[in-house]
């Protein structure tokens, strides 16, 4: 998977690791140095309105929704995703549709268009080196084609059956109330 990002990565259903299960990670880089990406699928579990407070930033009440948490690193930090239609000068495309920003600038740009769709990431996943290759081999993830309708597009709670589906797969639930992946 080295040099294959942009992309999503699906965790399987037998990833028990809290920051990890039923998770859709869009990964932003994979090298020999190890892995950065950014858990797309779970809303932000706190008040997104103390991080405008706290930037001083006035936080349109629409948008509360478009904060996600990011992954278990350094979840004081953030980055913006959003369009490249809206590039800002820090931005960086990761992907067909998508780019990353980590400004200010960015921020109060996008939350001053009403029109562009946009996600606030909380943190982020990190592995090191040869750990993602690691579960990769074991199985752990599967990896899924970049899609900004994914990201933009589709709500938290919905992401990841719409990323297994977008590959002709499908969650089923097995009787000891355990899923799998068909």
């Amino acid at each position: 998977m080295p040099g294959s990002t942009p992309g999503f990565l699906v965790a399987m259903p037998h990833l028990k690791d809290p920051n990890f299960a039923d998770t859709v990670v869009l990964m932003l880089e994979h090298n020999a140095e190890g892995a950065v990406g950014l858990v797309v699928n779970r809303p932000f579990p706190g008040d997104p309105g103390t991080i405008a407070t706290g930037l001083g930033i006035d936080w349109p009440r629409r948008t509360l929704g478009q904060v996600r948490y990011g992954g278990p690193v350094r979840t004081q930090n953030g980055c913006l995703l959003h369009p490249p239609s809206n590039l800002f000068p820090d931005s960086q495309i990761v992907g067909s549709g998508i780019a990353v920003s980590t400004s200010r600038d960015a921020l109060t740009g996008v939350l001053e268009s009403p029109s562009c769709p946009f996600r606030l990431m909380l943190g982020y996943a990190g592995w090191g080196p040869g750990q993602l290759e690691r579960e990769l081999r074991e199985g752990s993830w599967l990896f899924v084609p970049v899609s900004s309708a994914l990201l933009f597009d589709t709500p938290a709670d919905k992401i990841y059956d719409m990323a297994l589906a977008s590959i002709g797969a499908q969650r089923f639930t097995l009787g000891s109330g355990g899923s799998n992946i068909h």
